[in-house]
């Protein structure tokens, strides 16, 4: 009896063990959801990465067209800069090369407005000997010289008329109003007269000079006192 029940206890034990080798340890079990798990990770991730590598190409090339897009406004901005600029340039130069040079000139000074009050009036004129129509605009510079020095300080700019362009045709002429005060009118001391015997005229933006006969024009060689005086040139010999 005892040895009976001994073999139905063991055979009570059979399908504990049978009922573990069908349905697995829970450790097995685990894994295998892990690996399981994994495996579907890897897989999200491998379609992720595809599809990013995909998609990134399109936002990159898109992203650059903005940049080009840019280039009109500045290379507008660019050409609307430049371009007041350039239009300058090309005025200066083109009334640059209209200017009358010093050699397409001749000059002489006449009775112009007489004199009175202490000084004179005469006028320089220039006129145009060359076979060019040319332009005088602005002062000319003007000094008394005796010999090869220059007799006390240059013309004073008398401002009370505006400058304008003066066209010259070959053969027309322009004039400036000078003043010329007279040296008597101050203390020796404070003038040294001295007799000129030509005067020395630089037509605007020249830096070559016309000589005139001043024979009779007595400057001051004192430079502290001023006794010549010049106006912008205007059309005409009067």
């Amino acid at each position: 009896m005892m040895v009976s029940r001994h073999h139905n206890d063991s055979d009570s034990l059979s399908p504990g063990i049978g009922s573990s080798q069908r349905f697995g340890s829970p450790t097995a079990g685990r894994t295998r959801l892990a690996i399981v798990l994994t495996a579907a990770l890897l897989a999200g991730s491998l379609c992720a990465c595809g599809s990013t590598s995909g998609d990134g190409a399109s936002p990159s090339a898109s992203a650059s067209s903005p940049a080009t897009s840019q280039s009109p406004s500045s290379t507008a901005s660019a050409s609307s800069a430049s371009s007041p600029s350039a239009s300058a340039s090309a005025s200066d130069s083109a009334a640059a090369s209209d200017a009358c040079t010093t050699k397409e000139l001749t000059a002489k000074l006449t009775q112009g407005a007489g004199g009175g009050a202490g000084s004179s009036y005469p006028y320089l004129v220039l006129t145009n000997s060359g076979s060019r129509t040319c332009t005088l605009r602005g002062y000319p510079g003007v000094s008394l010289r005796h010999g090869d020095t220059q007799i006390g300080a240059a013309a004073e700019r008398d401002r009370t008329v505006s400058a304008s362009t003066i066209t010259l045709q070959p053969g027309q002429s322009a004039h400036s109003a000078l003043r010329i005060v007279n040296a008597g009118n101050f203390d020796a001391s404070d003038c040294t007269p001295t007799a000129a015997d030509t005067m020395l005229v630089y037509p605007p933006d020249q830096k070559e000079s016309i000589s005139i006969d001043a024979t009779g024009i007595t400057g001051c060689a004192n430079s502290d006192t001023q006794i010549l005086y010049v106006q912008v040139f205007q059309q005409g010999e009067e």
